[in-house]
């Protein structure tokens, strides 16, 4: 996404807007090259991304580079909703969704990200956030949430629980606007048992995939199948080699359309590996962000810096006393990309050729303000 913003692909934007997300530190793949597009100008002296705007709820990397930081508040003091249009918390017996309420004041000039987006929505006249008269749509997110319906008329919204006017139907019905105090009565959570005959194979499961449909779970009842040939895989092939006529692939990536596109799974080195030394470079390390490590957020709970004290890298044994590496010793992670100090941990669980990091737990310099104040333009944030 920087990437492209940088590039003006496929066209030039005059705002970039991140949320929560740490772009300039543990979420970038490159993050040195990232900081340098994110301060980046033209011939002309005018940057390259011209506004930058950052919503967070606590300091972080990102920040030093925004024009504009909008403060976000905590899950504590603001709606929520894990719904069944994006990302549900199911159980086997059925579908489940929940949400979160304010439990806390606000403080300071903080407002929910989902509030500003409704807002934009809204006076930007966003086809979604107006009537048919140009007049507002929704209040704030929580009467987003439970107005909001995929199409006119077909009562299927964000939350499952508690809908109709009457509260008396779940699944699908008529928005409720009661549904939230609904939610809070009943532990924020609601559940769903499927009858005992749906519960079962439902990728193949007619009845189940009926229901489906008419819940407004899935658009048709063909059976889910798990192909280990893909059609669509091969459809971009064929249009690689030139066997189908239509859109096209670019010229400069045909090839590679072509070779990876397989229809069949395959193995194969990662593309990354054609721009490394290997006798400089022979290791490949893996990172995954634990639960508490939550972009720039967890990084501010006191507790948990002292559950997570050290950004440990584990590698396994043999391979740390072939180089000399200590358990416990602190060691450097160099790549084409850049240079880390962390602390080394043996573990018999890793692969010797693979060292494994969580990766997050760090921290630039100065940037949560424990070191003295953070850089407060781009071009002292790019130093």
């Amino acid at each position: 996404m920087i990437t492209n913003a940088w590039r003006g692909d496929p066209y030039p934007i005059d705002t970039l807007m991140i949320f929560i997300t740490n772009m300039a530190w543990n979420s970038s793949m490159n993050t040195m090259e990232v900081r340098k597009m994110l301060a980046d100008r033209h011939e002309n002296g005018e940057y390259r991304i011209p506004f930058i705007v950052v919503c967070d709820a606590f300091q972080s990397e990102m920040n030093a580079f925004a024009d504009l930081i909008l403060p976000d508040t905590t899950y504590l003091e603001r709606h929520d909703a894990m719904f069944m249009l994006d990302s549900p918390i199911s159980e086997f017996d059925g579908p489940v969704d929940s949400v979160r309420v304010p439990v806390v004041s606000r403080t300071g000039e903080c407002r929910p990200f989902q509030e500003v987006l409704v807002e934009l929505g809204s006076r930007l006249k966003l086809s979604a956030f107006t009537t048919p008269d140009g007049e507002r749509k929704y209040r704030d997110y929580p009467d987003f949430i439970f107005n909001h319906q995929t199409a006119p008329g077909s009562g299927v919204g964000f939350l499952i629980g508690w809908r109709g006017k009457d509260g008396k139907d779940a699944l699908l019905g008529e928005p409720n606007p009661n549904q939230w105090e609904e939610y809070a009565k009943h532990d924020c959570v609601f559940h769903y048992t499927l009858p005992e005959e749906l519960q079962y194979m439902r990728g193949q499961n007619g009845p189940y995939l009926q229901f489906a449909v008419e819940k407004g779970f899935r658009k048709f009842g063909e059976p889910i199948l798990i192909q280990l040939y893909s059609d669509v895989m091969q459809k971009f092939r064929l249009a690689a080699q030139g066997h189908t006529k239509g859109r096209q692939p670019p010229e400069h990536l045909r090839a590679r359309i072509e070779q990876y596109f397989d229809p069949l799974p395959f193995w194969y080195a990662p593309l990354e590996l054609d721009t490394t030394d290997l006798d400089r470079y022979p290791l490949a390390a893996v990172t995954q962000r634990p639960m508490a490590m939550y972009h720039s957020w967890d990084s501010q709970n006191a507790w948990l810096r002292q559950i997570y004290g050290e950004n440990l890298l584990y590698m396994n044994p043999r391979m740390a006393q072939a180089n000399g590496i200590e358990d416990g010793g602190w060691i450097y992670v160099e790549s084409q990309w850049g240079k880390v100090r962390c602390m080394a941990r043996y573990s018999e669980a890793v692969e010797p050729g693979t060292p494994y990091g969580r990766g997050t737990r760090s921290a630039r310099r100065r940037a949560r303000g424990v070191l003295g104040p953070m850089p407060t333009n781009r071009s002292a944030a790019s130093c």
